[in-house]
């Protein structure tokens, strides 16, 4: 076996534990959790980590695990990062082993994303008298909006191993089970959450002139703020401004002291992003000072772009094509405005991220909705490319 090509190493390794890894994916699916809450995802990560004899550590980010294969190697280290956390949405999937926690629900996939990482770890751990160096695998918790990969790097992961290359995945209902996709610029686009408080003064609807009224405001606001895109930011440069939660007033007849909304702005590169910022700030004090109320616009922590380096990105790329053939393997028309806290490693370490194709083949359907469901053939597909990938990458001479 050790005389054989390695393609077909990995293959025969993936044949044999795919069955396994589709059951983990479907367990994780029957009991999600949410983010920082993954407790017994976390132990069932461990306790396969443990079944095979793979080295780990856990804690990191206070629910992540991070396995190592080949500890002892003094080689390049490649890592590779799986979400594990759900999300809170009610379940309308009609599947077998649908959520039986209700209200939580792993929409965006991290249940197969999951099941990657660990059949990863196998494949590597298995033929790890092939690698020349070590092979780091990331379970990462909270990655949807909850700042979990800055938490597990708060904790010390990356002065416990860091990796001289980060791989990152993440499945895409919009390519069918089988192919793999890539973008040669933006994976995915920065995020920034921003809350606004409005701050008038209240009185009856009926005498609004003794009144400073927060709500003509907020509208103001609202509309004034979807120019940004429309009139500062270059037509061919991407970037979205987002208002999804308005919460003001308690009566039909009163005028309320104060409005809150909640929202994101999203861009493709630092500039933009910057200027996207500025713009909102400014409006909301012009606005203020028009309408005599007073806006605070409040930042909250968010994540960059997610960029690939182009040399890692091309090897992983070939990668894929020599196994899966050209066909299969999808240059995207553009990068996703979606964004990913993959950001965090990639900031610090040259990296590549790749779109797993997942389409359903019983329904139409995106993520985090709450009939999603995923094409599993995208596990042992994932599994494959990467695995291979990070013995490419490890034989390279430089990046």
């Amino acid at each position: 076996m050790t005389s054989a090509p390695l393609e077909l190493l990995i293959d025969d390794i993936v044949d044999e534990i795919s069955d396994n890894l589709i059951a983990i994916r479907r367990d994780l699916h029957r009991f999600p959790e949410l983010g920082f809450e993954e407790v017994k995802t976390s132990r069932k990560i461990c306790d396969y980590l443990e079944d095979n004899r793979i080295v780990y550590r856990s804690g990191f980010g206070k629910t992540g695990v991070a396995a190592v294969i080949n500890p002892d190697e003094t080689g390049r280290i490649i890592g590779v990062r799986g979400d594990i956390d759900a999300l809170p949405i009610l379940e309308k999937s009609g599947l077998s082993f649908a959520s039986e926690n209700s209200g939580v629900m792993h929409a965006c996939g991290h249940d197969a994303h999951t099941a990657i990482a660990l059949g990863v770890a196998t494949v590597l751990s298995r033929l790890a008298d092939r690698l020349p160096g070590r092979a780091m695998i990331v379970f990462q918790p909270a990655e949807e909006g909850l700042g979990g990969a800055r938490a597990m790097l708060a904790d010390g992961l990356f002065d416990w191993m860091r990796p001289d290359i980060m791989l990152g995945y993440h499945n895409w209902p919009l390519l069918p089970g089988g192919v793999i996709g890539w973008h040669p610029e933006v994976s995915f686009a920065s995020s920034d959450p921003f809350d606004v408080v409005i701050e008038g003064i209240s009185g009856h609807g009926a005498h609004p002139h003794l009144s400073v009224d927060p709500i003509v405001a907020a509208a103001q606001f609202i509309l004034q703020a979807q120019t940004i895109v429309s009139r500062e930011i270059a037509p061919l440069s991407a970037a979205v401004v987002t208002v999804g939660r308005i919460d003001g007033g308690s009566a039909r007849n009163q005028i309320p002291d104060r409005v809150t909304l909640q929202g994101a702005i999203r861009t493709q590169s630092e500039d933009i992003r910057i200027a996207t910022q500025d713009a909102l700030k400014r409006i909301a004090k012009g606005i203020g000072d028009a309408t005599r109320t007073k806006i605070h616009v409040d930042f909250l922590q968010g994540v960059g772009v997610v960029r690939s380096n182009p040399v890692i990105l091309e090897s992983v790329v070939d990668t894929a094509r020599d196994i899966l053939g050209d066909e299969n393997v999808v240059c995207l028309p553009q990068g996703s405005m979606g964004s990913e806290d993959f950001a965090e490693f990639s900031a610090l370490v040259p990296s590549a991220h790749l779109r797993i194709g997942s389409k359903a083949t019983d329904r139409t359907t995106m993520l985090h909705r709450s009939d999603f469901d995923l094409d599993e053939r995208c596990i042992a597909t994932a599994v494959r490319v990467l695995s291979a990938a990070v013995f490419r990458l490890m034989h390279a001479n430089n990046t």
